[in-house]
């Protein structure tokens, strides 16, 4: 997120599954992300993003001015989260888990039906966009692995936001290939999680 404020800063990686002391002591309960600015801490994505956007006022805010539409954009950042479940509960199932695939399919028309212009911010990515896009950007590996039909046809908005997200600078600048992705989420699933692909 902090590339699209264009700042100077460190991106380092952790082992969730055996959490490092120094992350511990910076983060209690290890909770990531967790940024760090002059000696100071701070956890959750969506606080983090709301402070970096206040204290370094990039051109375009992420979050509008009008206190209404900034409680749109955050209901649905909250939304969003609602794709966790279905999501690893379709990549861990060996055979397919319909029931899975079914309430994500409903999860994306849902949002189908709520980008209204190229992006959700307007003609720019705003704040909703840049929090929602990492699962859209792992979709690849549901169809890849689970075989998870994430087509134009049936979503032609989103497919059509996925692109212009993927040619955005900001996301550019982080994003792994589906290669990578689903080289990860393997190793997740074989019990030996390596968080350090895509990396060097």
């Amino acid at each position: 997120m902090s590339c699209s404020f264009h700042n100077s800063h460190e991106t380092v990686n952790v082992d969730l599954k055996q959490k490092p002391d120094w992350l511990l002591a910076k983060s209690p309960k290890g909770k990531v992300p967790c940024i760090e600015i002059n000696g100071k801490t701070m956890i959750e994505s969506l606080v983090i993003c709301e402070y970096l956007d206040e204290a370094y006022e990039p051109k375009n805010l992420l979050f509008s001015k009008d206190p209404w539409k900034k409680a749109e954009q955050k209901i649905l950042i909250e939304q969003s989260s609602e794709i966790l479940g279905p999501f690893y509960s379709l990549l861990r199932s060996n055979d397919g888990d319909k029931e899975a695939s079914k309430k994500l399919r409903d999860f994306l028309h849902r949002f189908e039906k709520n980008l209204k212009g190229d992006f959700f911010g307007g003609d720019h990515p705003d704040a909703v966009d840049y929090m929602i896009w990492p699962w859209y950007e792992r979709l690849g590996v549901l169809s890849e692995l689970r075989d998870f039909d994430f087509s134009e046809t049936e979503f032609p908005h989103l497919t059509g936001w996925c692109k212009r997200m993927a040619s955005d600078e900001t996301v550019k600048a982080i994003m792994f290939d589906d290669k990578t992705h689903v080289a990860y989420a393997s190793s997740s699933l074989n019990g030996t999680p390596n968080y350090d692909i895509g990396l060097d």
